[in-house]
C-alpha cells in the first residue's frame, strides 16, 4: 500500500472516481464508457483510504500526476486505439524491451494500453511530458495521442478557484485488473509490478538523457540535408531509403510539409528542391508525376503557412522536442506555429455549458484555458483571442478547413464533467433569488420602490434593478441582461408588469404603478428536507 500510494502520487486535494460497475462497452470501438455522473472528480483531498478501496475494488480512482508546484513523479502515453476490439499489444512490448526503455506497459481501463514512467524524486512536469513526447515517434503514435501529465501548471478558474486539471485512471484496480504486462505478454502481479518500478525510477538527470540517447540513436540516417530539419519529414525520408517503398498516402501533406522546410533553408532553390525530393519520395502515377508536383509549386509560390504538424503522415513521426531545436524545425527562423489544442473537459453547466481546454506550448508547459461559452471555441478568431488572453502565445492565422481539423480532434476525445450539485449559474442564481424574495417585505410604497417585495396572490413583485444589485453584492457574475433572460426562461419572469402597491388605510388616492418584475411563488419555493418520523416506544419504555 504504501509503496503504490507513493509512486502514484501526485495532486492530493482532488481526484479522480470511476463507477467500474455503471460502465458500457461502445458498439463502434469497443471501448468502455461512462455515463457523467458516473466519472469525475471527487471535489476532496485524497486518502490512504481512497487508494485502498482502489485496490480493494471498490471505487476505482484517478489521479492528476501534476501538483500545485508544477511537478510530477510519474506519467504516461495513453494509447488509444481506434478499434479496442481489434488492439494488439505486441508491438510495444517488443520496441519497450528491444530498445530497453525504463518504461512499463499497463492495460488501460478502456482496453488500450498506457506507458508509464516513474522518478525517484519530484521533477518539473515539463520535463515528463516532454520526455514521453519524444518517445512517441518510436512506437509510431500521433503527436495527437493523449500524454499525462496533460497540464504541467495548475491556474484557477473566473472564480479564482485552483482548477483540477485531467486526471489518469489507476492501475490494478481489484489488484486483478489494469495490470503491468511482461515483454512476452504476461501480466504481473501487484507486487512484482511495485519491484520494476523501483528498478526503473529516473533521475531529472537520466530522464534528459536517456531521451536525448533514444531520440538520436533513431535519427540517424536519412538525407543529409534534413539532419537540421523536421524530425518527421527526415524520418519519411528514411523510411523510404530504407524499404524502397516510396509514398502512397498523403503525398500532398508530405510535400507541403517539406516545401515549408525547404523555403527556410534554401529559399533560392526550393522548388528545384521540392520536384526532386517528390520524385525520391513519392510513387508518380495516373494522378501524381511532375506536372503535378509543377502544379503545386506554382500553388504554394507565396504561401506563408507552417507546418501542419497534426496532418498525417506527419503526425505519425513527429518529435516535437527534437524539432523545437533544430535550426530549421518548427522552431526556427522565426515561425509561429499554431499550438497543440487537446483535452476538451465540458462543465455541463445548465444552461450554458463551460468548457476546459489543454494549450500545448512550444516551451513545454500545457496550460488548460477556460472557455465560458462554446461560441469561445466554435470561431478560430475567439479561439485566438482566448488562447492570447490566457498564455503569452497570439497562434496565427489558419484556413477554416485546418481549424475545423483541429474541433474535429477536440470533440472525437471531449469528456463531459456533471458539476457539483448548486453549483451551475442558474442553481446558484435560484438560491440567491430564493433569498431576496425571502427578504424584507415592503410593507409601503417607499419601501417597494426602494427594493423591497411586495407578495400577492401567489406572485412576488419587485424593482428588478434592486433584485440585480443585490445579485452582485452577492458576486454574480452575468450581466443585467444576461440575468434578465435566464430569469424570464427559467423562472417565468414577467418584466413587462405594473403593480400599483395597495394603499394603506386613511389614503385618499391610489399609489402610482411601478413598473417591476412579476415572478410566480410556485417557482422560487425553498426546497425543505423531508421531516423525519420517529417511532417513539411507549412512555413507560422510554429512559
Amino acid at each position: 500500500m504504501k509503496d503504490f500510494n507513493k509512486y502514484f502520487s501526485g495532486l492530493d486535494r482532488d481526484f479522480g472516481f470511476c463507477n467500474i460497475k455503471n460502465g458500457f462497452i461502445e458498439e463502434s470501438t469497443g471501448k468502455l464508457k461512462f455515463d457523467p455522473g458516473d466519472y469525475g472528480w471527487s471535489h476532496r483531498p485524497i486518502t490512504d483510504q481512497d487508494y485502498e478501496e482502489h485496490l480493494n475494488g471498490e471505487t476505482s480512482i484517478g489521479i492528476q500526476p501534476c501538483d500545485d508546484n508544477a511537478t510530477a513523479s510519474f506519467g504516461a502515453i495513453d494509447v488509444d486505439p481506434s478499434n479496442y476490439t481489434q488492439f494488439r499489444t505486441e508491438k510495444f512490448l517488443k520496441i519497450i524491451d528491444d530498445k530497453q526503455l525504463p518504461i512499463i506497459p499497463i492495460k488501460s481501463k478502456s482496453g488500450g494500453l498506457h506507458i508509464y514512467i516513474f522518478t525517484k524524486e519530484k521533477v518539473p512536469a515539463t520535463l515528463i511530458r516532454e520526455c514521453l513526447q519524444n518517445l512517441l515517434f518510436l512506437f509510431g503514435l500521433s503527436s495527437k495521442t493523449e500524454i499525462y501529465p496533460k497540464q504541467t501548471k495548475l491556474g484557477k478558474n473566473q472564480h479564482n478557484k485552483p482548477i483540477s486539471g485531467s486526471f489518469i485512471n489507476l492501475p490494478y484496480f481489484k489488484k486483478t485488473e489494469r495490470r503491468a504486462l511482461k515483454p512476452d505478454g504476461t501480466e504481473m502481479e501487484l507486487e512484482e509490478f511495485l519491484k520494476v518500478v523501483e528498478l526503473n525510477l529516473q533521475t531529472k538527470e537520466s530522464l534528459k538523457s536517456m531521451v536525448k540517447k533514444k531520440v538520436s540513436d533513431i535519427l540517424t540516417g536519412g538525407p543529409e540535408e534534413l539532419h537540421d530539419g523536421p524530425p518527421c519529414l527526415q524520418m519519411i525520408c528514411k523510411g523510404v531509403q530504407e524499404s524502397g517503398n516510396k509514398l502512397k498516402d498523403e503525398r500532398d501533406r508530405f510535400l507541403f510539409n517539406y516545401m515549408v522546410f525547404a523555403k527556410k533553408k534554401f529559399p533560392e532553390e526550393w522548388k528545384k528542391k521540392l520536384l526532386q525530393n517528390a520524385r525520391d519520395n513519392i510513387i508518380y502515377d495516373d494522378v501524381w508525376g511532375d506536372e503535378k508536383v509543377k502544379e503545386k509549386i506554382r500553388l504554394w509560390d507565396k504561401d506563408t503557412a507552417g507546418h501542419t504538424c497534426y496532418d498525417l503522415p506527419i503526425s505519425a513521426h513527429c518529435g516535437k522536442g527534437t524539432c523545437l531545436r533544430r535550426k530549421f524545425g518548427i522552431g526556427g527562423r522565426g515561425e509561429t506555429n499554431w499550438p497543440q489544442v487537446t483535452g476538451l473537459i465540458k462543465m455541463d453547466y445548465k444552461p450554458d455549458p463551460e468548457f476546459l481546454i489543454d494549450v500545448a506550448l512550444d516551451s513545454g508547459d500545457v496550460v488548460q484555458i477556460h472557455a465560458k461559452h462554446i461560441k469561445k471555441i466554435a470561431e478560430m478568431k475567439e479561439m485566438r483571442a482566448l488562447i492570447a488572453s490566457q498564455t503569452k502565445v497570439f497562434p496565427p492565422l489558419i484556413t477554416n478547413k485546418e481549424y475545423q481539423v483541429i474541433l474535429d480532434t477536440l470533440w472525437a476525445n471531449m469528456r463531459t464533467i456533471k458539476p457539483q450539485a448548486g453549483t451551475s449559474p442558474l442553481e446558484i442564481l435560484k438560491d440567491l433569488m430564493i433569498d431576496y424574495v425571502n427578504g424584507p417585505k415592503a410593507k409601503s410604497h417607499a419601501s417597494f420602490l426602494s427594493g423591497s417585495v411586495h407578495e400577492e396572490d401567489g406572485y412576488y413583485y419587485m424593482v428588478f434593478t434592486s433584485l440585480f444589485e443585490e445579485l452582485k453584492r452577492n458576486d454574480w457574475k452575468q450581466d443585467k441582461q444576461r440575468t434578465s433572460h435566464l430569469i424570464a426562461q427559467h423562472f417565468n419572469g414577467d418584466f413587462d408588469c405594473k403593480k400599483r402597491f395597495p394603499k394603506n388605510e386613511g389614503d385618499e388616492e391610489s399609489n402610482p404603478q411601478v413598473r417591476c418584475l412579476k415572478l410566480p411563488k410556485l417557482d422560487l419555493e425553498k426546497e425543505e428536507a423531508p421531516d423525519e418520523k420517529i417511532n417513539m416506544e411507549d412512555k413507560e419504555n422510554i429512559v
